[in-house]
């Protein structure tokens, strides 16, 4: 290796670095040798954070190393550190290594590098960063970010392995259209500034269902789809941090999560974490010197995988499912031997499709986009069934369609877009009465009473000495009505152990159903009445209950000695 650097006051070559000293009486100087060689091969900007970036090359006994370090660490005190790596960096001498850098600093370029993926703002332009910086014309910038997302094998060899397994099979056009969808996921939250919300998809089944193959098709076009530490298709087990970590500052490149079976979170991390990921901001930490930390954000495509549902590990809250869309049991491939021509081709073949992809979408305006987007949302709306999530669910499955519409003019794939809409509508209307908490929470209480009656006054009937009381209930057999009043603390516990987590919401459900008793006067809290509870303390003027009315008279109430008397007899003979 040749090696000649020369600054104002340095030189170094392969025997090391000399520094010029000169005698100011006589105006005689000599060069002195300071350290092993060590110099800048490099120096370049983080565009998505304007850092500034040393690659710093340095001789060692076993031959030459290099080594990446911030410019922001080029301080006496932390430039020693290169001395665990090899780097002839002593104390004494650190302070006239960093000058003579600095000097060589002045003769190099500044490369671009960037470790944000998706849309990302440099100047005054926006770029879809990937391995590089995309745009109507590329820009320059190295990728050093965790992911491997440069390309690998051909684009014309991933084409043909779609379009020979993958249109045709409406399934797994739904998984490609899912995966590009990131790309319109980050363009409507960074171009079009227009907040929506991360869209997150789980595909869940048994093992010979397809999700792994459905997964690596999501992904294929945009990198590394074969699991793996930088690869797009990563494992769901790890800490909520850490999952969150996955998609920070991503705003356009799809993640896939698999195996959310593994997770042992608990519920509440669990839901936190889908929350999170949905809104697409970090959650506010301070750092050490109790000042708040910057906030991650993102906005793409979150894919996650397992066995079982992941919104049955949660809890019933509606705000998940609005956000988490399952496919349940899905066929995703024909057969074992399609599986394993797409897996083996796909991890050969990737990493190319997103840049035809994302130029194509830019040769449109953006008010072309928003005004598609929202004549798609207005499409999808008409075909979804009715509810009040329909706005919300519209707006996202129509990226889904723009999505697949998009490829189709790109890569003419011909995808069928009405079989991708009845995909949608399907787990839209499956999941829509999973998703109604005042009715699935209305037949829970039913069920509840019927198996609980024992702690109950029926009709100021009961047991007090022998059960603990919970409340009161009144059957009303002439108008075939039955009216359940709770104790509120059991309501709460028996809510909470039906998985319902927030007890006001379902309230306002059970009161938009029009089935809540409650105080037309009240004032204090809507949600209550007030109704006297045999064998509670001060109960004179009645205790706050919740009131709940049902049609029918489905507990088992016998007749009174007076309601008998008054039933007609049949004479036998």
């Amino acid at each position: 290796m040749t090696l000649n650097v020369a600054t104002k006051n340095y030189i170094c070559n392969q025997t090391g670095v000399y520094k010029w000293f000169e005698d100011k009486k006589t105006s005689q100087g000599r060069w002195v040798w300071i350290s092993r060689a060590i110099y800048l091969s490099k120096s370049y900007r983080k565009i998505d954070t304007g850092e500034i970036l040393w690659e710093l090359t340095f001789y060692c006994n076993d031959g030459w190393q290099s080594d990446v370090i911030s410019r922001k660490d080029v301080t006496e005190q932390k430039f020693t550190a290169l001395m665990a790596k090899g780097a002839d960096v002593t104390t004494w001498k650190t302070k006239v290594i960093i000058d003579y850098l600095i000097e060589q600093e002045y003769q190099l370029s500044i490369d671009k590098m960037h470790g944000q993926v998706g849309w990302l703002l440099e100047g005054k332009r926006h770029y879809f960063s990937q391995n590089q910086l995309i745009s109507l014309q590329n820009k320059p910038s190295k990728y050093v970010g965790e992911y491997n997302i440069f390309p690998k094998g051909t684009l014309d060899e991933w084409l043909l392995t779609i379009k020979r397994y993958v249109v045709g099979n409406s399934s797994l056009e739904l998984a490609l259209s899912m995966g590009f969808s990131s790309v319109l996921v980050g363009y409507i939250n960074r171009l079009l500034n227009i907040h929506t919300d991360s869209l997150i998809f789980h595909i869940c089944g048994n093992s010979t269902t397809g999700k792994t193959t459905a997964a690596m098709v999501a992904v294929s076009g945009f990198g590394d789809p074969k699991e793996g530490p930088k690869s797009l298709i990563q494992s769901f087990n790890g800490t909520d941090n850490a999952l969150t970590k996955l998609i920070a500052n991503n705003n356009g490149i799809p993640i896939v999560c698999d195996e959310t079976s593994l997770t042992t979170m608990g519920t509440k991390k669990l839901v936190n974490v889908l929350y999170t990921w949905a809104k697409n901001l970090e959650k506010a930490r301070l750092n050490k010197s109790s000042v708040q930390r910057e906030r991650a954000s993102w906005g793409t495509t979150i894919i996650t995988t397992g066995e079982g549902s992941l919104i049955e590990q949660g809890n019933q809250n509606e705000g998940i499912r609005v956000r988490v869309f399952e496919f349940q049991n899905i066929q995703w491939t024909n057969n074992a031997a399609q599986a394993k021509a797409i897996n083996q081709s796909l991890s050969n073949n990737y990493g190319h499709a997103s840049e035809v992809f994302v130029k194509n979408l830019l040769g449109y305006t953006k008010t072309f986009i928003q005004k598609s987007w929202e004549y798609e949302t207005e499409q999808m709306s008409l075909i979804l069934p009715k509810s009040k999530f329909n706005d919300r669910i519209s707006k996202k499955f129509a990226l889904i369609i723009m999505t697949a519409k998009l490829l189709n003019e790109v890569f003419a794939l011909n995808l069928d877009i009405e079989s991708i809409k009845e995909l949608l509508v399907y787990q839209e209307k499956d999941s829509l009465e999973e998703r109604l908490i005042g009715p699935k929470a209305y037949e829970m209480i039913r069920e509840w009473l019927l198996k609980n009656q024992k702690h109950f006054y029926i009709n100021k009937e009961g047991n007090p000495e022998s059960q603990t009381i919970w409340g009161r209930i009144d059957i009303d057999k002439k108008k075939k009505k039955t009216q359940a009043y709770i104790l509120p603390n059991e309501f709460k516990n028996m809510l909470v152990e039906n998985g319902f987590s927030d007890t006001k919401v379902v309230l306002r459900e059970l009161d938009t159903m029009g089935v809540l008793i409650k105080e037309k006067d009240s004032k204090q809290n809507k949600y209550h009445a007030r109704r006297v509870i045999k064998g509670e303390e001060n109960t004179k003027n009645g205790v706050q209950v919740y009131g709940i009315e049902f049609d029918g008279q489905f507990i088992f109430q016998t007749s009174t000695f007076s309601e008998v008397s008054k039933m007609s007899r049949v004479r036998w003979r």
